[in-house]
């Protein structure tokens, strides 16, 4: 948690602590919601074990699977520093989703859900869907 903490409160986040709790059998929750970026932005962690080597991100209402634990603070430094891509994709013709994408160092992560107009992204979605 450290390092995401320590990117939060690096890009302004008040009080940038991740309230960790254990949900089951050695399993752990850790999230943090507060004004990030211009946005009201949740972010959630879990984790197998106390150490595991990787865990599922949940920011707002993406996630991402099997995140290097190491990665997380840079992840989330991507994702609001505007290095991140947020694009729009079109299959079958009609049906649309939205695929947020962030590369650190050689691993590259991604997260899906469904399409929505420009006007209802967050301020921080927004910023990566620019230029």
């Amino acid at each position: 948690m450290t390092l995401a903490e320590e990117v939060l409160a690096g890009r302004g986040a008040r009080q940038a602590v991740f309230e960790v709790r254990e949900v089951d059998h050695g399993s752990w929750f850790g999230d943090w919601d507060g004004e990030l970026a211009g946005s009201d932005v949740y972010i959630g962690l879990m984790g197998g074990e106390s150490d595991a080597e990787s865990v599922r991100v949940l920011l707002d209402d993406w996630t991402f699977e099997q995140v290097a634990a190491a990665d997380v603070g840079p992840l989330l430094t991507r994702v609001f520093s505007g290095e991140a891509t947020l694009r729009k994709r079109t299959s079958l013709f009609f049906s649309c989703s939205h695929l947020l994408e962030a590369r650190v160092g050689s691993s590259a992560y991604s997260a899906g859900r469904d399409a929505r107009p420009q006007d209802e992204l967050a301020p921080w979605e927004r910023a990566l869907t620019a230029g």
